[in-house]
C-alpha cells in the first residue's frame, strides 16, 4: 500500500488516500502453461494427421441427398453401396486436421484469456473508496449468480430428460457439455469483469491508451473465453460422438443457459435501474454531479479551441500549461457514495449481468448452433463431406486466432476521441478478416489441387466467406450511424428535443425504424448471392464466416459494459478532471460498443435460425424418403400461411412480455424500498458497511422477482414450436420459423437502435455538444435534457432487454423445434389434439410458476425483514446497555 496527498484549490487540507495494490494469480499462470501444452499437442496431432500418420476416425451419417460415391471416405460403405441414397447411411473420413486446428485455436484463445486475466489482476485496484464500491457490486453479482444457477440447473435437468428420451445418451452428453461450458464462460466472465472495472477506473488516471488496453484485456476475457470454449467444445464432442446429428444437443444446452441469463438478467437490470429512478435516485447530489460533468466538458472544449488558435497563429503548443490550468479548476470531491440509496448500486450489478454476461453466453450459443448445423449440412448434403464439414471449422478457428492476437494491442493516443478509438478497433478487426481469408484461400486451394473440389467451388467459397465476414460489420456501421452522437440523426434528435417529449419519442421511434432498412437489405442480398452460388451449403458457410470475428466483436461489446461501469466509479471516487474526461470518452465508446454487440447478436441469430430451419426441413423430408431439395420451393398452402402469421405474432407477444416484466420489476423494487425499513443505508456505520445490508437484500429480492417473471417468456418459447408443429404440421412449423426469424431480426434492430438513440442524444446534451441560437452550450438543467430523459427511460427496457432477448427467443424456438421434430406430421389432421393439450398444459405451468414463486418471494421478503429487525433490535439493545453502563460510570464518578 502507498499513501499520497491530494488537495483541492478551495481546501488545502491533506487527505490520506489508501491505494490497494493488484494481486498475482497462480491459477491463471498454471492455466497459461496448461493451454500452451494443449495448443502444442493439438498442432502436433494436426501435422501427423495431415501426413497420414494420425489415428483414423470415420463417421457414419444418414444422407440427405442421392449422389455417386466420390473418394471422400473409406472404400467399404454400408451395404456395399456405390451410390448414396436418401435416408440411407454412408461413411466418410472425419475432418481431423480441421478439428485439431480448431482445438489448437481454442487452446490459444484460452491461453490469451489466462494471460489477460493475470495482467489485469496485477494492475492497481485503486483507492480504498473504489475498492469498497467494487465490493458492493461484486456482492450483488455473486448473490444473483449463486441463486440463479440452481434454477438454470433445474431447467436443464427437465430438458435433459426429454433429450434423453427423444435422442438418447449421445445427444444428452452433448447437451450437458454445451450447458456446462456456457455456464462456465458466464461465471468466469462476470467475476473477472467485476475485478477489472475498478482497475480500469484507476488506470484512467494515467493515460487513455493504457485505459483502452486494460479495458480490452478485461473485455476479451469474456469474449474470447466464450468463443474458445464453444469452438473447442464442438471439436472435442465431434471427435467423441462421430455423428453430426448428436451435435444439435450441444447447441440446445447452450441455448437454454443463454436464454435464461439474457432474459432474466435483463429484467433484473432494467427493473433495478427504473426502480432506482422511482425511489428517488435523482437527488441533489446526482444533479450536482451531472452539472460537474457538463462543466468539465466545456473546459475541455475551451482547451481544444485555445490550442487550435495557437497552432493557427504559429505559436508552440503549450499543452503542459493548459493541463496545469485545468487542474487549478478542479473542485474538491464530494463524497456522494455514502449519500446514495443501496438500490443505486444495483444499476452497475445489472449492467454486468445483462450486458456482459448476456453478450458472452449469446456469442457461445450462436457459435455452437452455427457450427453444429454447418457440420450437419456439410456432411449430409455435400459430395465432399470430409472437406465441407471441416471448412467452417477452418474459418472459425482462424478467426479465433486472429481475434486473440488483435486484442493484444490496440492503437490509441491521448488525443483520440471515442470515434477515433472505434475506428482503430475496426482496423484491428479488418486484420482478422485478412488472416481468415489467407487461411481459407490456402486450405481451399490445396483441396482444389488434390481434385476434390472444382475451381468454381473454390472461388465461390472465397466470395461467400468474404461476404459473411463483412456483413456483420457493415450492419454495425449502419447501426452506429443512427445511434452515435458523431452523426446527423442523433444531433437532429437532440436539437429537436426542444419541441417536447412527443417530438423526442416519435423521432426516436422513426429513426429506429429507418435503421433496420440497410441491414435488412444487406442480409437479403447476402442470402441471394450465397444461395445462387452454393445453395444450402453456401448459407451454412455464410453463417460460419459471420461468426469468425465474434471473439473480437464480443470483446468489444464486453469492454463497452466494463467502460460504462468504470465511468460511474470514476465520477464517484475522483475529482481529477483528466480522469473524468477519459472516463467520458470511454463511456461514449462503451455505448457504441454495446450497440455493436447487440447488432452482431441479431445478425448471428438470423444466420443460426436460417441454418436450423433449413436443416429441419432437410431432416423432416429425408425421414420420409423424399428429396428435400424438391420441396424447398413448394407453393404456399393454408398451413404455411398460418405458420407465417404465427411466426409474426409470437415475437410481438414475447416483446410485450419482457417489456411488461421490466416495468413490474421496477414497481416491485419501488414498493419494497418504500415499505421495508431494512434496505436503506445505515447512517451510524461508515461506507460501505452502511450499504452492504441493503445491497444484499435488494439483490436477493430482485433475483427472486426476475425468476418469477422470466418463467412466462420461457414457457412462451417452449410452447411456440409445439403449437406450430401440432396445429400446423411440419410445413407450417418451418414457415413459422421463417417468419419469426425475419421479423425477429428487424424488430430486434429497431428496438436496440431506438433505445440507444435516446441514450446517445441525452449524453450529447450532457457533454455540452448541443448549442442554442446564441452558440451557448445547452446543459443538464435544460428542458431538452429532461425531455430526452423520458425517452431514455422508455428506451432502456427496449434496448437492453426486449431487443437483445428477441434473438435468444428465436434461437430457442428454432432449437426446440428441431429437437421435437419427430413429434410432428406433414399435415396436422392427426396431431391438433396434442396441440390443445400442450396449450392447456402451458397455462397450468404458467399459473403454478407464478403462484409458487410469488409465495416464495413473499416468504423470503418476510424472512429477510424479520431477520434484519432482529439484528436491529439486538444492536439497539447493545447500544442501550452501553449507554446505561456509561451513565452508571458517570454517576459513580459524581458520587466519588
Amino acid at each position: 500500500m502507498a499513501d499520497q496527498d491530494e488537495s483541492g484549490p478551495q481546501d488545502r487540507r491533506v487527505d490520506e488516500v489508501v491505494i490497494v495494490e493488484g494481486v498475482f494469480s497462480w491459477f491463471a499462470a498454471w492455466m497459461m502453461m496448461l493451454w500452451l501444452v494443449v495448443c502444442i499437442c493439438s498442432l502436433t496431432m494436426a501435422v501427423l494427421t495431415f501426413q497420414g500418420e494420425g489415428i483414423e476416425r470415420i463417421s457414419e451419417e444418414i444422407s440427405f441427398v442421392r449422389q455417386q460415391s466420390p473418394p471422400y471416405g473409406p472404400a467399404e460403405q454400408p451395404s456395399l453401396a456405390n451410390v448414396r441414397e436418401i435416408n440411407e447411411p454412408f461413411r466418410y473420413h472425419l475432418p481431423q486436421v480441421a478439428l485439431f486446428y480448431s482445438m489448437a485455436s481454442a487452446a490459444l484463445g484460452l491461453f490469451t484469456v489466462s494471460f489477460f486475466a493475470n495482467s489485469m489482476l496485477l494492475e492497481t485496484q485503486g483507492t480504498s473508496r473504489a475498492v469498497n464500491i467494487n465490493m458492493l457490486i461484486a456482492e450483488g453479482v455473486h448473490i444473483y449468480m449463486s441463486r440463479t444457477f440452481p434454477v438454470i440447473l433445474l431447467f436443464l435437468l427437465s430438458a435433459g430428460g426429454y433429450v434423453y428420451v427423444s435422442s438418447g445418451w449421445g445427444t444428452l452428453a452433448c447437451f450437458c457439455a454445451g450447458a456446462f461450458l456456457n455456464l462456465l464462460s458466464a461465471w468466469i466472465g462476470v467475476r473477472t469483469a467485476v475485478q477489472g472495472t475498478c482497475r480500469l477506473a484507476t488506470v484512467m488516471g494515467e493515460n487513455l491508451s493504457r485505459s483502452v488496453q486494460i479495458g480490452m484485456y478485461t473485455g476479451s476475457i469474456g469474449g474470447l473465453l466464450s468463443t474458445s470454449l464453444a469452438l473447442g467444445g464442438m471439436a472435442g464432442m465431434w471427435f467423441w460422438a462421430l455423428d453430426t446429428s448428436l451435435l444439435s444437443g450441444f447447441g440446445s444446452g447452450a441455448c437454454l443457459v443463454s436464454f435464461y441469463l439474457r432474459v432474466g438478467g435483463g429484467i433484473f437490470s432494467k427493473g433495478a435501474e427504473l426502480g432506482g429512478d422511482l425511489v428517488g435516485e435523482m437527488n441533489e447530489s446526482k444533479v450536482d454531479e451531472e452539472r460537474r460533468v457538463f462543466e468539465l466538458q466545456q473546459r475541455m472544449e475551451s482547451m481544444k479551441r485555445a490550442r487550435k488558435e495557437r497552432l493557427q497563429k504559429g505559436l508552440e503548443d503549450d499543452e503542459e500549461n493548459a493541463l496545469d490550468e485545468l487542474r487549478m479548476l478542479e473542485e474538491e470531491m464530494h463524497d456522494m457514495c455514502a449519500e446514495l440509496h443501496p438500490i443505486d448500486f444495483l444499476d452497475e450489478v445489472g449492467e454486468v449481468i445483462c450486458d456482459l454476461t448476456g453478450t458472452c453466453v449469446d456469442l457461445f450459443e450462436s457459435m455452437a448452433l452455427i457450427l453444429s448445423s454447418s457440420a450437419m449440412i456439410g456432411a449430409k448434403t455435400s459430395s465432399v463431406p470430409h472437406f465441407l464439414t471441416g471448412l467452417p471449422f477452418w474459418i472459425v478457428a482462424s478467426g479465433n486466432i486472429g481475434c486473440s492476437l488483435a486484442a493484444c494491442k490496440i492503437h490509441c493516443t491521448e488525443r483520440y476521441s471515442a470515434r477515433a478509438i472505434r475506428w482503430s478497433l475496426r482496423l484491428s478487426l479488418l486484420a482478422v478478416i485478412f488472416f481468415v481469408q489467407f487461411v481459407q484461400i490456402g486450405v481451399g486451394f490445396l483441396e482444389w489441387v488434390h481434385g476434390s473440389i472444382t475451381f468454381t467451388m473454390f472461388w465461390h467459397f472465397v466470395v461467400i466467406s468474404l461476404v459473411g465476414q463483412l456483413l456483420p460489420e457493415f450492419c454495425v456501421i449502419t447501426g452506429e450511424y443512427f445511434t452515435s452522437p458523431d452523426y446527423w440523426p442523433i444531433r437532429s434528435l437532440a436539437t429537436n428535443s426542444t419541441n417536447g417529449v412527443v417530438q423526442v419519442i416519435l423521432q426516436g421511434l422513426g429513426q429506429g425504424f429507418l435503421s433496420t432498412a440497410t441491414p435488412a437489405i444487406l442480409m437479403v442480398l447476402a442470402v441471394i448471392i450465397t444461395w445462387g452460388l452454393q445453395g444450402h451449403y453456401g448459407l451454412a458457410l455464410l453463417a460460419s464466416s459471420s461468426v469468425s470475428g465474434t471473439g473480437f466483436q464480443g470483446s468489444i461489446a464486453s469492454f463497452g459494459a466494463i467502460a460504462t461501469n468504470a465511468h460511474k466509479q470514476v465520477h464517484l471516487t475522483t475529482y481529477d478532471s483528466l480522469s473524468r474526461n477519459r472516463a467520458n470518452i470511454l463511456a461514449t465508446l462503451g455505448d457504441i460498443a454495446m450497440q455493436a454487440g447487440n447488432t452482431i447478436s441479431a445478425i448471428n441469430a438470423f444466420s443460426a435460425v436460417f441454418n436450423v430451419a433449413l436443416t429441419l426441413l432437410a431432416e423432416t423430408y429425408t425421414a420420409r424418403n423424399l428429396d428435400y431439395q424438391d420441396v424447398s420451393g413448394s407453393p404456399l398452402s393454408e398451413w404455411s400461411q398460418a405458420g407465417l402469421v404465427l411466426g409474426v405474432v409470437m415475437p410481438f407477444l414475447f416483446t410485450g412480455e419482457t417489456t411488461v416484466s421490466c416495468l413490474e420489476t421496477s414497481k416491485a423494487f419501488m414498493r419494497f424500498c418504500k415499505e421495508s425499513d431494512t434496505v436503506g443505508k445505515i447512517s451510524q456505520v461508515p461506507f460501505p458497511q452502511s450499504h452492504l445490508r441493503g445491497v444484499r437484500i435488494l439483490s436477493s429480492f430482485g433475483t427472486i422477482t426476475s425468476m418469477r417473471l422470466v418463467f412466462s417468456p420461457i414457457i412462451h418459447s417452449m410452447i411456440c414450436p409445439l403449437l406450430g408443429g401440432f396445429f400446423l404440421g411440419t410445413r407450417g412449423l418451418i414457415w413459422l420459423l421463417s417468419g419469426m426469424n425475419v421479423l425477429g431480426v428487424c424488430l430486434s434492430l429497431f428496438l436496440i437502435n431506438s433505445g440507444q438513440s435516446w441514450v446517445s442524444a441525452r449524453k450529447y446534451v450532457l457533454f455540452g455538444r448541443l448549442k442554442d441560437a446564441e452558440g451557448e452550450a445547452v446543459g443538464p438543467d435544460s428542458a431538452q435534457y429532461g425531455h430526452l430523459g423520458v425517452g431514455e427511460m422508455i428506451g432502456g427496457p427496449l434496448e437492453d432487454v426486449s431487443g437483445p432477448a428477441l434473438n435468444n427467443f428465436v434461437k430457442l424456438v428454432a432449437v426446440f423445434a428441431f429437437i421435437t421434430s419427430s413429434l410432428y406430421e406433414e399435415d396436422p389432421e392427426t396431431t391438433w389434439a396434442f396441440g390443445l393439450i400442450a396449450l392447456f398444459g402451458s397455462f397450468i405451468l404458467l399459473a403454478l410458476a407464478r403462484c409458487i414463486l410469488s409465495c416464495i418471494l413473499d416468504c423470503l421478503t418476510k424472512y429477510m425483514e424479520k431477520r434484519e429487525r432482529q439484528k436491529l433490535d439486538k444492536q439497539r439493545a447493545k447500544e442501550e446497555e452501553e449507554q446505561q453502563r456509561l451513565q452508571e460510570e458517570e454517576d459513580e464518578e459524581e458520587l466519588g
